[in-house]
C-alpha cells in the first residue's frame, strides 16, 4: 500500500499561519479517500530536504506546507526522482504557488492529490544548491539576509520595508560581473537575478521571458550603481518597461557565472540567503515533478 502513502511535510513556523485545523482536516479527508497520510514537521534548516529524501519512490506524493524556502528544500530532496510534490502555499510571497496558480484551500489540495496533472519542471543549481524559482545577488540578497537575521517567527511582508529603506542608504554597491555561457553580460551590476520562472516579489515579472521547463536560466543584470538608479529601474519594472531599459542587461543560458571583484556579495535562492559570490549556476532540465 506504499503507493497510497502521502507524506505531509509542514513547516510549523510558516505552515498555514494561524489555521491550526488545516493539517488535521487534511489528514482526515485523505484517510476518507483511502490514502495513508503521514505528518512530518520540520525541526531545523535543511530538515525538509532530509524528510523528502527519505520518502520512498513509490509514494503517491509529498504535500509541502510552508513558504517558498520550505518548498525549495523539499524539491531539493526530489531532484531526479519520480515522487510528485503538491505545494500548499503559506509563506510571505508564495511565488511558486502564484507561478502555477496553486491555492492554499483544503479543496484544491485534495483535488490535486487525487487527480492533479503532473508537470516536470527544471531545477537551477547555485554551486551545489538546487532552486526552482530564482536566485538574487547583490542588493536583493542583502535585504533578504537582513530580514532573516532578525527573524523571530513567521515573516510578514512588512518585515522587508525597514531593511529595504536602511540598505538603500547604507548599501555600498560593489560591482558584480556576469558571464553567460562564456559570454560577458555585465561587469557593473548592482543587483542580479538568475531565474527559472518569471515572477519576483510583489508581483513583478523581472525575468519576463523565463519558462520553467525550457532547459534555460534567465539572467537579469540591473546595471545600477546607486539607490536612485535602482529605484528608477524598479519603477519602470512595475510598468513593465524594464526589459528595454538601458540599465538592464538580459540573457538566457545554461551556465551563468556571477562574481564580485571587491568583496564577496550575498546571494539568495528562493528566499534563503545561504551563499556568497562567486556563484556558478547550471540547469537540470525537467528534474522535479509538481502536481498542478
Amino acid at each position: 500500500m506504499q503507493h497510497r502513502a502521502v507524506h505531509i511535510i509542514v513547516n510549523p513556523i510558516s505552515g498555514q499561519g494561524q489555521n491550526s485545523r488545516f493539517v488535521p482536516e487534511l489528514v482526515r479527508h485523505l484517510g476518507l479517500r483511502g490514502f495513508l497520510p503521514k505528518v512530518e514537521p520540520t525541526q531545523h534548516a535543511g530538515h525538509a530536504k532530509e524528510l523528502a529524501h527519505a520518502v520512498p519512490d513509490d509514494a503517491h506524493c509529498i504535500i509541502s506546507i510552508g513558504g517558498d524556502g520550505t518548498h525549495r528544500e523539499v524539491l531539493s530532496g526530489l531532484v531526479g526522482r519520480p515522487v510528485p510534490l503538491c505545494v500548499v502555499p503559506s509563506g510571505t510571497e508564495n511565488i511558486l504557488a502564484k507561478t502555477f496558480r496553486l491555492l492554499a484551500t483544503l479543496k484544491d489540495t485534495l483535488r490535486r492529490v487525487q487527480a492533479g496533472r503532473v508537470v516536470a519542471v527544471d531545477v537551477g543549481v547555485a554551486n551545489t544548491h538546487p532552486f526552482v524559482l530564482f536566485s538574487g545577488i547583490g542588493f536583493d540578497a542583502a535585504v533578504t539576509k537582513a530580514v532573516h537575521e532578525n527573524r523571530t517567527g513567521r515573516i510578514i511582508r512588512d518585515a522587508y520595508y525597514g531593511p529595504i529603506m536602511r540598505l538603500l542608504w547604507q548599501y555600498r554597491w560593489p560591482a558584480i560581473t556576469v558571464t553567460v555561457d562564456g559570454r560577458p553580460l555585465a561587469d557593473d551590476a548592482g543587483m542580479v537575478l538568475v531565474a527559472n520562472t518569471p515572477l519576483y516579489a510583489d508581483g513583478l515579472r523581472l525575468a519576463a521571458k523565463a519558462v520553467a521547463d525550457d532547459g534555460l536560466l534567465d539572467v537579469a543584470a540591473f546595471r545600477v550603481r546607486s539607490r536612485w538608479q535602482l529605484l528608477e529601474l524598479f519603477m519602470v519594472a512595475r510598468l513593465g518597461g524594464h526589459m528595454k531599459h538601458p540599465r538592464m542587461a538580459y540573457a538566457q543560458g545554461k551556465r551563468i557565472e556571477v562574481t564580485c571583484s571587491s568583496e564577496p556579495s550575498p546571494a539568495q535562492i528562493d528566499g534563503d540567503t545561504i551563499l556568497t559570490t562567486p556563484v556558478m549556476y547550471t540547469i537540470v532540465p525537467r528534474a522535479v515533478r509538481l502536481l498542478v
